[in-house]
């Protein structure tokens, strides 16, 4: 008897690249986040070692360098703030990835099973199709007459 072989079958491979693809894209986008994630680390970490420096020199400082740290200060602040917009920008694609992941696995799940209940259908008509020949096969045996010998 012939094997089970499932018509959709190109579908569900398609379907699989588009899935296997949308996990890559939800891998760079959260590769992204974590990258501005550790700017804003960076960033703020040099914000505290700038006011740690500038309060740690106990001269008296004159009003340019007070400018040029509230100026300096306020840049990282601005750049922090700017890098939190972007991180809010690349949250929001995450969310729409995986969405879009969650609906290409769905895609994939519903061909799976329609696949698994096809093949299952398949294999009950097999055991009915084989039943039949042994039952055939075995009425012929059993009518057949033996040896030359008539039946009484």
């Amino acid at each position: 008897m012939a094997g089970f072989k499932f018509r959709l079958a190109a579908v569900l491979r398609f379907r699989q690249r588009m899935k296997e693809e949308k996990e890559w894209e939800l891998g760079l986008i959260l590769d992204e986040r974590r990258r501005k994630a550790q700017e804003i680390a960076a960033i703020e970490e040099e914000q505290r070692r700038a006011i740690d420096a500038s309060l740690a020199e106990r001269n008296i400082l004159s009003i340019v360098d007070l400018q040029q740290h509230a100026t300096y200060d306020e840049s990282l602040a601005r750049t922090v703030q700017e890098k939190r917009a972007q991180l809010k920008q690349i949250d929001q694609a995450i969310a729409a990835k995986r969405e879009e992941l969650l609906e290409a696995l769905r895609h994939v799940r519903v061909l799976e099973q329609l696949r698994d209940r096809w093949a299952e259908k398949f294999q009950r008509e097999q055991n009915i199709q084989e039943q039949k020949i042994a039952d055939e096969l075995s009425q012929q045996k059993a009518t057949r007459p033996t040896g030359g010998h008539s039946l009484p």
